[in-house]
């Protein structure tokens, strides 16, 4: 009898703990459209094959943290004029990022700090991808030209 109360108790806190993360659905309802929180939970689709009128769903827990989502900075360069993400760009420390340069001349885009260089042609685009895993300030610029594109900010 000890067991079915522990076994109970269990369920009933992973139930609380579903319930709070806004992933358990009525029979009959559909899922909040924004979905469970990061790294929580997912629940399945429902499936017709368990009666007409009612719907079921599985749900998945993960333990996994979801890490950030990559950033992509895009940035043109045309007659000495810089356009797009200019000024300061942030990022959280961990963020993949990539940074795509489209130029009217040929050059070498530099990610100070990081130390990351890449050739961009004349008239053509360029990335720049990495992980910001150093916090701080750092020039992103057009080497040769000596044109900051822009500042990047990680932390």
């Amino acid at each position: 009898m000890g067991e079915v109360i522990r076994t109970v108790s269990r369920v009933a806190i992973l139930l609380g703990a579903l319930a709070a993360a806004g992933v358990l659905v009525r029979c009959g309802q559909e899922p909040a459209a924004s979905g469970p929180a990061p790294g929580s939970t997912t629940a399945a689709p429902s499936t017709p094959e368990h009666g007409a009128g009612h719907s079921s769903s599985t749900t998945e827990v993960s333990t996994t943290p979801a890490g950030p989502t990559g950033r992509t900075i895009n940035i043109t360069v045309s007659g000495g004029q810089v356009t797009g993400e200019t000024g300061r760009v942030e990022v959280p420390l961990g963020t993949p990022v990539t940074v795509t340069v489209t130029s009217d001349v040929a050059d070498e885009i530099h990610v100070h700090g990081y130390d990351l260089t890449t050739d961009v042609p004349a008239g053509g685009s360029s990335s720049v991808n990495f992980t910001a895993t150093i916090p701080g300030v750092f020039e992103v610029e057009l080497e040769g030209a000596h044109l900051q594109l822009f500042e990047l900010q990680v932390g």
